[in-house]
């Protein structure tokens, strides 16, 4: 079994735990952890998957943690972004400037917090795909879940845990493949980018010095 394969097989067993949570009202977790405690294959082996998967989220939390404060504070804004409930896809419409550049651009993407005493937050448009996956990646078991209820919702009432659970694996195989390859291609952009940036500003600090 090659590298992505067994990546494939993770993410989807990770994907697959997390929304049997859901089917069942939050006893498949009691019950996975009840099989891996006592040694079953299947349970250590979904058990290792989800270590898997949260560790490669882990290490965008770590990237962010990483990064030096700056005057800008994108370490700041990284850590909102990754801890708001909504997607940073609200647009600001008219000319403003960017926290992060300090240029002036249109239609900035608005990361304000809407809870009073915090200070408007607008970036570049050109950063929306960076802010999108880094929400994503921090997200993911939110995405699972929600993604889970909304399938949910349309089936059969009286249906048992394990037909729906059949069900959901044979149904949303294609969205958990095409969601695999978007959190791979995340994490790795995530990860690089802010590793880059960390390392051009402690050179420019060095330099400073």
């Amino acid at each position: 079994m090659n590298s992505s394969t067994a990546q494939l097989k993770s993410f989807k067993n990770y994907f697959l735990a997390k929304a049997f949570d859901v089917v069942g009202n939050g006893t498949y977790r009691k019950h996975l952890a009840h099989c891996k405690e006592v040694g079953d294959p299947w349970a250590v082996e979904m058990t290792l998957s989800i270590q898997t998967v949260q560790g490669l989220i882990k290490d965008v939390t770590t990237a962010v943690q990483s990064m030096p404060p700056t005057s800008n504070k994108l370490h700041e804004i990284c850590k909102d972004v990754m801890m708001s409930a909504q997607p940073p896809i609200k647009l600001h419409p008219g000319c403003i400037s960017c926290s992060i550049t300090n240029r002036q651009c249109t239609r900035c993407l608005d990361l304000s917090k809407t809870h009073k005493g915090n200070l408007n937050v607008y970036v570049d448009a050109r950063f929306c795909f960076f802010f999108m996956l880094l929400w994503f990646c921090n997200k993911l078991e939110y995405i699972v879940r929600s993604m889970t209820r909304t399938w949910l919702d349309m089936q059969v009432s009286d249906d048992t845990f394990q037909v729906l659970c059949c069900k959901l694996q044979e149904e949303m195989d294609p969205q958990i493949v095409q969601m695999y390859k978007l959190f791979i291609s995340a994490q790795k952009h995530v990860v690089t980018t802010l590793e880059q940036y960390s390392k051009s500003q402690k050179m420019m600090l060095n330099f400073k010095d």
